[in-house]
């Protein structure tokens, strides 16, 4: 099943926001980055690009 999923940099400071989505790699295959996306701005949102699968997941961290 598909799960569309918004993560939002809610922090008025000036610590930014980086969202990757991974999909897993097959049998012994390394896990593939599909995309980053950075929430640079308070209230920066993720787009409906970002979701997740049985096989796909998101690494939510703090840039600079």
């Amino acid at each position: 099943m598909t799960k569309r999923v918004r993560v939002e940099n809610a922090d008025t400071s000036n610590f930014k926001v980086l969202v990757e989505v991974w999909e897993k790699g097959g049998e012994g295959n390394p896990d593939v980055l599909i995309k980053e996306v950075k929430l640079e701005n308070p209230c920066s949102m993720t787009d409906d690009s970002v979701f997740l699968t049985s096989t796909r997941y998101l690494v939510v961290k703090e840039f600079t």
